[in-house]
């Protein structure tokens, strides 16, 4: 067939899971923000990026979410190569994916943008620093000692 592109998913069926217990999240408004505790860097996901790992987070197989997907299979593929490339997300080869059924297609269906993340690093230092042991004692919150800044 002339013209018709394929899509193929070339991302392993695996199950995705935090990289350890540094990893929180929190929904606000729509977006999700995830905070990696330990290097402090966290990263703004999108809508669409909200529901991929919401999927994820129900236990969902990359296959299954790329093929729920439908056309934008390939664009989920780089988003999730993207979670692990950023360390938030590791596979978990103990745990078997939950099979694609209505509900994740029906959180998928309104998935029409392409899913994104930010990363930002601009309140690592406080984020990481310990406020009892780091801080400056004369100064006080937020002011770190420069020796735990390195």
């Amino acid at each position: 067939m002339a013209g018709k592109k394929i899509l193929t998913h070339d991302i392993a069926d695996e199950v995705l899971v935090t990289v350890n217990e540094d990893i929180v999240f929190e929904e606000f408004d729509g977006d999700l923000v995830v905070l990696n505790l330990m290097t402090g860097r966290y990263f703004g996901l999108n809508e669409p990026a909200r529901i991929i790992w919401s999927a994820i987070s129900s236990g969902y197989g990359t296959a299954a979410i790329a093929q729920a997907s439908g056309g934008n299979g390939i664009v989920v593929d780089e988003f999730l190569r993207r979670l692990r490339d950023l360390e938030l997300l590791t596979a978990d080869a103990s745990l078997v994916p939950r099979p694609s059924d209505d509900i994740l297609v029906g959180m998928l269906v309104n998935v029409t943008a392409a899913p994104t993340v930010d990363a930002y690093d601009d309140l690592a230092d406080l984020i990481a620093a310990d406020p009892i042991h780091d801080t400056e004692e004369e100064a006080g919150w937020p002011h770190i000692k420069p020796a735990a800044r390195d």
